[in-house]
């Protein structure tokens, strides 16, 4: 899946002070690091002995976030814990109270932008840090396929608009830009894929929220999840080989929540 953002363009001396970053290494979590190249926000991070804008601060738990500026630098955002519900500008209250009291999962604003266009917005509330976050429908990435059954152009539409999808082996799911792995699932593993010139590449997520809180999930071992994994783990085999005859391929990776991404 492709990310918006590349390690080349951390913001290198932002993370140092936060000290998650050190010897060239970013010191998070795998699945963190996705999330963060993802234009997602991360896992609350306990960080300590912190340095920023002038201020010792001894520890503080956060998420952190990626932006990118009008000079096209890449700048992280960090977001504490608030005391209280920061309102939103394009939110009335009866909105903000429905999206506080879990009622609506986002809230959707047309906003206009220049020479009379408009984008789509949606906006969630992430009651771990008493914030709303707000992101632009267009910007969402949809996978070709997911347990290796092809998402039709109306799929991947609801998909970016934040719908409930429900496949064809019954598995549900929906985009959430609050979920480090940018979805909610009745099953705690999927695979995605996004069709490439050269074949297609495998994203393996594990420790997926659940859909319904509360609700216990269903076994994620699909005939069509087995399926898919079974090709995963071909390609892997194949990509071995090419490796070894210095040949390029598709990629193949895996984000367990806590695990390895490879």
């Amino acid at each position: 899946m492709k990310t918006l953002f590349i390690t080349g363009e951390l913001p290198v001396s932002q993370l140092e002070k936060l000290g998650i970053y050190h010897g060239g290494q970013l010191l998070l979590d795998p699945h963190n690091i996705r999330a963060l190249l993802s234009g997602r926000r991360t896992e609350l991070i306990s960080l300590r002995g912190i340095h920023w804008e002038g201020f010792n601060i001894e520890r503080l738990d956060a998420k952190l976030s990626l932006f990118r500026n009008d000079l096209d630098e890449v700048e992280l955002l960090v977001h504490p814990i608030y005391k209280e519900t920061r309102k939103h500008p394009l939110l009335s209250e009866g909105e903000m109270a429905r999206l506080i009291q879990g009622e609506s999962d986002f809230i959707g604003k047309s906003v206009q932008k220049e020479e009379g266009r408009s984008s789509m917005l949606n906006i969630e509330y992430d009651p771990e840090t008493k914030e709303f976050i707000t992101y632009d429908v267009s910007a969402v990435q949809a996978p070709d396929l997911v347990n290796g059954m092809l998402l039709s152009q109306e799929e991947k539409s609801a998909f970016k608009r934040g719908e409930v999808l429900t496949l064809g082996d019954g598995t549900r799911l929906q985009h959430r830009a609050s979920e480090p792995l940018g979805m909610l699932s009745d099953r705690k593993a999927l695979i995605l894929s996004v069709l490439l010139d050269g074949g297609i590449s495998y994203l393996l997520l594990r420790g997926i929220k659940s859909l319904n809180q509360g609700s216990a999930q269903l076994d994620y071992t699909t005939a069509s999840f087995n399926k898919a994994y079974q090709e995963m783990e071909g390609q892997k085999t194949e990509l071995s080989k090419a490796q070894g005859m210095g040949k390029s391929f598709s990629i193949v990776q895996e984000d367990r929540g806590r695990g390895l991404v490879r």
